[in-house]
């Protein structure tokens, strides 16, 4: 019997995976992104984002997916990570996560992976302290009134082949 872990793969997104993309976004957080935008975020920056998909007939399904742009210089952000409701705790958010550094590590132009996450939402908040991410600065009102923001920086280092990115270990020494 296939469980859910060994059924979903990980792929680069197409534009006919953004009405589910929109559904996940909506479902994870309280202001989600316009389709238009995440249409956008995919033209620009298609390469570099990550859905988690589970086959369904001929067809994947999208449970989740990761959108990484390029910021100023050599900075990546990773500006949304998101897993359907019903397939969180099952890896999904670790699996997407660990493929997002993968692409940044492997484009060769990013040295830093920079991020926004609620202070309060814990189990992404633990999911990133887990890989390496620390705290860059706090900021009471990132989004505005009332909606406070940590900063969290992941330091990439061109690793030997043998060096895995599961460790959480990624040298970042920053304030």
């Amino acid at each position: 019997m296939t469980t859910i872990e060994e059924a979903v793969r990980y792929r680069e997104p197409t534009q006919a995976d953004l009405p589910d993309i929109q559904v996940i976004d909506g479902a994870a957080f309280r202001d989600r992104y316009p389709f238009f935008v995440l249409r956008q975020f995919m033209d620009l920056n298609s390469s570099r984002c990550v859905v988690a998909v589970e086959p369904c007939g001929d067809e994947d399904k999208v449970v989740g997916y990761a959108m990484t742009i390029m910021g100023e210089g050599s900075r990546a952000w990773l500006i949304s990570l998101a897993v359907s409701p019903d397939r969180r705790g099952h890896g999904y958010g670790r699996g997407l996560l660990r493929r997002s550094i993968r692409v940044c590590r492997h484009k060769g132009d990013v040295d830093e992976i920079w991020l926004t996450v609620d202070p309060k939402n814990v189990s992404a908040y633990n999911l990133f302290r887990e890989f390496g991410f620390v705290l860059r600065e706090h900021d009471e009102r990132y989004f505005g009134e009332d909606e406070p923001r940590d900063v969290l920086v992941y330091k990439l280092h061109r690793l030997p082949s043998d060096h895995s990115v599961e460790t959480g270990e990624n040298g970042y020494t920053g304030t």
